[in-house]
């Protein structure tokens, strides 16, 4: 027989003392309300009719440490709840005045503080130890988990709810035990219930109607049962789509007569698929869908039910139903226990089974508000890093609004986008941007362009030329600078005749100039210009074409040098005129020839000279005309 007897008297220690027997006798009534995934609570009612409780016993006070435990068999059993007393209350009516004490597991430390925080490359087993010792929390089991997070974000939320969503991240779930110890593990199947052969009088995980049960209400419904449950995300570095689906037909956490896919499947084929959260990895799709459907199929039953003292029930027990007739018997994982102890009462345990539904007082005074409310559609941000190891132009990000330490991951910047076209403008660090979440999730942030503020101003015009005209209230010209300086600008100001486009670099020093007022292009430069072509260049005006140099002007060419003019065409030099060829040179003319200067003309070759005339040939001058030559002369003509 495994039945051991409970009294309905309380044993507590309070500030690691056991309560003095002036003070015992006043207790009238406590309970302990544990549960997993929420802090367990616990309440002492004492009659003070004198009203110097607080005054005769000072240890009893807020933050003193309270150890509760049921007597067993005259003995002192195994705690059901350490805590902290967190509150004091005086509670009085006509028949008299009570004092009330009530505190939470040491879990109630994780819930004092919102927190922005990021935890790069730690796992959530590692993310647990980090948070239990800075909470001075002491740690019980603590299940490894595999998942290695690049940047896991508690995004503004309080300690307990951040590891909660790990937990739920990573099936397992969050609690302290009696020992006060923190816990984060899965539950014990449904199915490691005592057999269903098993009585309760040999077995306190046992409930039998008859027997040990006094009250229940066990409830099934098809309500918001689905065949699966799937989830869907986006996987930025492949481009592609992500999902996944998993059934919800059976629960590991309820093991009845009925499953919830028998329920659901009257009203036909149905599906639930979560989108609400911006997943980024196959692996992350995965567990939401079955995280997603375990919830779902765990939620298809509910049972409550009240049975004679029994401190050995506790949350994440799993437990068997008999005698409640069909569907309703069969195995159950508790999710909450709530034990009583009233003076003149029997000791009596509530047992809840309700999935992640928390049936609990602290469930009930949260109110079911969200873990992590939505991040405001935009926020202001300032970039801290430009280096993104990806090479995507991604930036990541501090929020001085929320956070003096926190940085974001590495976020993507919107762009003039597509697919090898587009363009890159990234912001400097330290620059002001606009920014907007991903579905309300501070962990998903996107820059969508850049914000001047007082000390960070617009790139100015480089002659001076307001943006806006003071007079007319249009807009004078838009830009894109870089750091340097160098600047598009579209001009669109007719004022000082230079609508159009200018280039021009930081240092004002090359500037190109498509001036639509005057229909010109000038390029400015204070240092060289070179227009380079791997195959032909061609220059073409319709008017005149005008070359200038202030030194020299060289043309070169690696074959022939064509020079044509439809009319005169006229080569003139300041002082000398060479013209050299390693080859021959031929003067040609349809109409005479003129060789005409103010001094000598001397015409002389290594070889022989020629002088061919269709008609006489004439040499005139006022002088001597010498002709020496080792040849013969012919009629006084070099023959």
């Amino acid at each position: 027989m495994s039945e051991k007897t409970y009294t309905s008297v309380l044993h507590v220690e309070i500030g690691g003392t056991v309560l003095p027997d002036k003070l015992a006798t006043l207790l009238t009534e406590g309970w302990v309300d544990a549960s997993v995934n929420v802090p367990s609570a616990f309440q002492l009612t004492f009659a003070d009719g004198g009203s110097d409780i607080l005054q005769t016993f000072p240890q009893m006070k807020i933050g003193a440490k309270a150890v509760l435990s049921p007597f067993t068999d005259g003995q002192r059993g195994t705690p059901m709840l350490t805590g902290e007393i967190t509150a004091l209350e005086v509670d009085a009516d006509a028949s008299g005045k009570s004092l009330v004490v009530r505190g939470y597991d040491p879990g109630h430390r994780l819930l004092r503080n919102r927190r922005v925080a990021g935890y790069p490359n730690m796992t959530a087993s590692d993310i647990v130890r980090r948070l239990a010792g800075r909470n001075s929390l002491a740690l019980g089991t603590v299940e490894a988990t595999r998942t290695v997070y690049e940047l896991a974000t508690q995004p503004n939320i309080t300690d307990w709810d951040f590891l909660l969503r790990l937990a739920q991240e990573n099936d397992v779930h969050l609690s302290f035990d009696p020992q006060g110890k923190l816990r984060f593990a899965k539950l014990a199947p449904a199915s490691s219930a005592p057999a269903d052969t098993t009585p309760a009088a040999q077995s306190p995980y046992v409930l039998e109607f008859g027997h040990n049960a006094l009250h229940s209400r066990i409830a099934v419904t098809a309500a918001g049962q689905v065949a699966k449950a799937g989830a869907r995300g986006w996987n930025m570095r492949a481009k592609r789509a992500l999902s996944a689906e998993s059934p919800a037909t059976t629960s590991k956490d309820i093991v009845a007569d009925i499953a919830p896919g028998a329920l659901s499947k009257p009203f036909g084929a149905s599906e639930l698929t979560v989108t609400d959260t911006p997943f980024t990895t196959q692996a992350q799709v995965t567990h939401a869908a079955r995280a997603l459907a375990d919830d779902v199929a765990g939620s298809f039953a509910e049972l409550e039910v009240a049975v004679t003292g029994n401190p050995q029930l506790a949350p994440g027990r799993p437990v068997a139903l008999k005698g409640a007739g069909f569907p309703f018997e069969g195995k159950y994982t508790a999710t909450g226990v709530r034990h009583v102890f009233e003076s003149g009462r029997q000791f009596t345990t509530w047992l809840t089974v309700s999935g992640r539904q928390f049936r609990s007082l602290y469930g009930l005074a949260s109110g079911g508000a969200e873990a992590a409310p939505p991040m405001p559609g935009v926020a202001m941000a300032l970039v801290s890093n430009a280096k993104d190891p990806l090479k995507l132009g991604r930036v990541r990000l501090r929020f001085p609004w929320l956070s003096d330490t926190y940085e974001s991951d590495w976020c993507r910047v919107a762009q003039l986008g597509g697919v090898r076209g587009g363009g890159l403008m990234l912001p400097e660090v330290g620059d002001e941007v606009l920014c907007a979440f991903d579905r309300g999730s501070l962990e998903h942030p996107y820059v969508l362009a850049g914000l001047y503020n007082g000390r960070d101003k617009p790139t100015p015009d480089p002659d001076g030329l307001p943006a806006v005209d003071p007079t007319s209230g249009r807009v004078n010209w838009r830009s894109l600078a870089s750091r340097s300086g160098h600047t598009v600008e579209l001009v669109d100001a007719k004022s000082r005749m230079k609508s159009g486009i200018r280039l021009q670099t930081g240092n004002g020093r090359l500037t190109v100039h498509m001036d639509e007022t005057r229909t010109a292009v000038t390029i400015r430069s204070d240092g060289s210009v070179s227009i380079t072509g791997t195959r032909n260049v061609s220059i073409k005006a319709g008017g005149n074409l005008s070359l200038t140099a202030g030194g020299s002007l060289t043309m070169s060419a690696g074959g022939a040098v064509d020079i044509k003019a439809g009319a005169k065409f006229g080569v003139m030099a300041g002082a000398v005129a060479d013209i050299n060829a390693t080859g021959a040179i031929s003067l040609k003319s349809a109409g005479a020839v003129a060789v005409n200067s103010v001094g000598a003309v001397s015409v002389s070759a290594v070889g022989a000279v020629a002088v061919n005339a269709g008609a006489a040939a004439a040499i005139n001058s006022p002088a001597t005309v010498t002709l020496n030559a080792p040849a013969v002369l012919r009629n006084g003509i070099p023959f």
